[in-house]
Formats: structure tokens, sequence, C-alpha cells
């Protein structure tokens, strides 16, 4: 039997630490996320979008709001001049530092995320 409570109570943690997150570094989740991407080394928009499982318009959207914040450029690929590359700023890679060590609390129903 499925226990729709149970997952109700995850989805309830995912926006309050979403809430926690934002007030803590001004980032939303999905923004977290694509930094964090970044971060690993992925650089390719198409490659962004399929990890993290939005379409290429609301990536577009993401990274505009990420590269108005200076957390991240985008290129021409240097192999390949009609692709984009996206890139981490400094001011990126510090804000990522800072949500890693952030004392942002993790919500028990999320705890399992972090093993």
């Amino acid at each position: 039997m499925i226990d729709l409570c149970s997952i109700r109570k995850v989805q309830t943690a995912l926006r309050k630490f979403e809430d926690n997150l934002k007030a803590e570094t001004g980032l939303s989740l999905n923004d977290a996320l694509c930094l964090c991407s970044l971060g690993k080394g992925m650089s390719e928009p198409g490659v962004l979008a399929r990890e993290l499982e939005l379409s290429p318009s609301r990536l577009s959207r993401i990274l505009d709001a990420l590269e108005t914040r200076n957390l991240i450029t985008r290129q021409l690929s240097a192999g390949d001049r009609r692709n984009i590359s996206v890139r981490l700023t400094g001011d990126g890679e510090s804000l990522i530092n800072k949500y890693r060590c952030a004392g942002i609390e993790i919500p028990a129903e999320l705890s399992f995320t972090q093993k």
C-alpha cells in the first residue's frame, strides 16, 4: 500500500528546505542544483537540462537569472561555435561554498539524502 501522507511530508520538507535555502543564499532549489552541476564540471546546457530534468526554456530562464547575478558566464564553445559553454564565475564558486557550509537545517524527512 502506498502511504501518500509520507510523500506529502517529503514534499512539505523540500519546500521548507527551499525557503531556508533562499533566505540564506538567495537561490531557489533549481538555481542551487544548476550551480552544483556546473561545479561538478557540466558545462553544456543540453546536459544540464537533462541532468536537472528541466525543459530547455526553463533552464534558459535559470541561466539568465544566474548570469544577471554574475554567478555564471555563457560563451561560445571552443570546439563548436554553434554550442554554448556555461561556466561558474568566482562569485558563483564562492556561493556554492557558502551553501555547502551554510547552517541550513535539513528537515528530518530529507536526512536520507545526506548519507
